[in-house]
């Protein structure tokens, strides 16, 4: 009796044709942008969420790449992990870091069609961090930026960008003395103070002269929008600025006890 062979529904070629739909099928499930995109963001609040932000700067640097890749520069997905970075940084304490980051931010954010309006808050952060890890070049450069987008032009007070603190006299404030210091400055091209010097107090205290050495000292480091002409940044002078000294902390820091 001659047995015949069954043959199989699943002939070899068949075989090999459903593992490669079947592969590339999980394949595309497993390298979805859209869903680790989605992950990712998952992933960076719950790091930031439970403080563990050297793991939300890792997975919003990944988040940032797959993002950029696959939809652009502009995309929402892309600004979110641009801006997680910031974040990110600026909780860890990582100013060197955070700089180039913040400005890597609102250069997507310009691109993207936000307002200036909206970026100069960020922009400020950018040139406090700037300042205080010694990067003057950035700075100047969003100095400058907030200058052009609030139209500095002759007749228009600076306005500053970036200040430390004064501090109040000891003794004034133990004695309850107030006081307020007017000082008339200039300014380079970039916005650094220059050339500031006190011309008028007005204080009961004696001598009046009590609180300038503690105004000059920190208004010599702060940073102002600088004058512009035709769209450009230039040197201006003869600016007045009064520097308050109160009890109830509105301008100066308040010595420690």
């Amino acid at each position: 009796m001659t047995v015949k062979k069954r043959s199989s529904m699943f002939s070899p070629i068949l075989v090999v044709v459903i593992l490669a739909v079947v592969g590339g099928a999980l394949l595309f499930m497993r390298e979805d942008p859209k869903a680790e995109v989605k992950d990712l963001k998952s992933l960076v609040q719950v790091n930031y969420g439970s403080k563990k932000y050297n793991e939300s700067v890792a997975n919003a640097n990944k988040g940032f790449e797959l993002a950029q890749k696959n939809f652009g520069l502009k995309s929402k997905d892309t600004l979110y992990f641009a801006q997680a970075i910031s974040e990110g940084y600026e909780a860890l304490g990582d100013k060197r870091n955070l700089v180039p980051a913040l400005v890597r931010e609102i250069d997507l954010r310009l691109a993207a069609g936000e307002t200036e309006q909206k970026l100069q808050l960020k922009r400020t952060t950018a040139i406090k961090y700037a300042e205080e890890i010694g990067n003057k070049a950035i700075a100047s450069k969003q100095a400058v930026a907030i200058a052009k987008a609030i139209e500095m032009a002759p007749g228009k007070d600076p306005q500053p960008v970036y200040r430390t603190d004064t501090k109040y006299p000891p003794e004034q404030f133990s004695k309850g003395i107030e006081g307020d210091v007017e000082i008339t400055y200039s300014l380079d091209a970039n916005g650094t103070v220059m050339d500031a010097k006190v011309t008028k107090q007005t204080t009961k205290a004696k001598p009046p002269t009590v609180f300038d050495a503690a105004a000059l000292e920190s208004f010599k480091t702060w940073r102002f929008t600088p004058m512009l002409e035709d769209g450009k940044p230039v040197p201006s002078e003869g600016h007045k600025f009064t520097l308050m000294f109160r009890l109830g902390g509105q301008s100066a820091t308040m010595p420690k006890k």
